[in-house]
């Protein structure tokens, strides 16, 4: 054989040793390095009880979950004549608060007010905004909220967000709005 290739075989083993013995005395993933016990300045035993007191969570603030998600209120787009849209991931991050907001409040409640543009009769835009206050209603009743902590309702073309003269106005305005009471 020749020279280099020993000397390259040499320096391949001793990486592969040097990688597999750090690996079984030093490595937290194994080898012995799991069993390391770290000394500490005070060697007293302190009971599970203890440490599970002085570890407490901070108290959650609920009214200010409640002022930060009602002051940038959870909004769902529609396309024209749908009652069904889709949540985007921001939307759904915001509606997982507002779930876990009425799980740790008994007495808290939701409106859901669904809203239309101005295109077609308006008896259609108060059915199209029920229809979009309901089906974020029912995302949220499968999210585990009471039904009966949800009350949905249409405002219809009444409440425009954007001008609805156009179509980038109307698309603003196809929307329902969650608020926590």
């Amino acid at each position: 054989m020749s020279k280099k290739f020993l000397y390259l075989a040499s320096i391949l083993l001793t990486i592969i040793v040097g990688t597999v013995l750090f690996w079984y005395y030093c490595c937290a993933c194994g080898g012995k390095g799991n069993n390391i016990e770290f000394a500490a300045a005070d060697k007293s035993i302190v009971p599970d009880e203890q440490i599970t007191e002085s570890i407490a969570p901070e108290p959650i603030d609920w009214l200010a979950i409640k002022d930060q998600l009602n002051s940038n209120p959870i909004t769902v787009s529609f396309d024209t004549y749908k009652t069904e849209g889709i949540i985007g991931q921001a939307s759904d991050t915001k509606l997982a608060e507002v779930i876990d907001y009425l799980n740790n409040n008994p007495d808290g409640s939701i409106e859901v007010n669904g809203h239309a543009d101005i295109t077609g009769p308006r008896a259609l835009n108060m059915k199209l905004g029920q229809g979009r206050a309901d089906f974020v209603k029912n995302y949220l009743v499968r999210g585990g909220i009471d039904a009966n902590k949800v009350v949905s309702s249409s405002k219809g073309p009444d409440e425009p967000v954007a001008d609805n003269s156009t179509p980038e106005g109307r698309a603003k305005n196809r929307r329902a709005v969650v608020i926590i009471n």
